[in-house]
């Protein structure tokens, strides 16, 4: 991790520490983060499963062409 890297970090942190203790509902607030990071998850998994179902698709030969031709 580079210097940069790390500084960042801290100023994450020590900004989420400000704003923890500023917040009057803090159980919302985390309510609000758990929602954000498995939404995100969900989000992920389905883009790889797309991703792997395609690579095992053109692995075999089976492209699907995106684009409509007539004929």
């Amino acid at each position: 991790m580079n210097t940069l890297r790390g500084l960042g970090a801290c100023a994450v942190l020590a900004g989420a520490a400000y704003a923890v203790t500023k917040v009057a509902t803090l159980d919302q607030v985390v309510l609000a983060i758990t929602i954000t990071i498995v939404a995100v998850s969900l989000v992920t998994y389905g883009a790889s499963v797309r991703r792997r179902r395609m690579d095992r698709r053109a692995a075999n030969g089976r492209i699907r062409s995106r684009r409509v031709t007539s004929g």
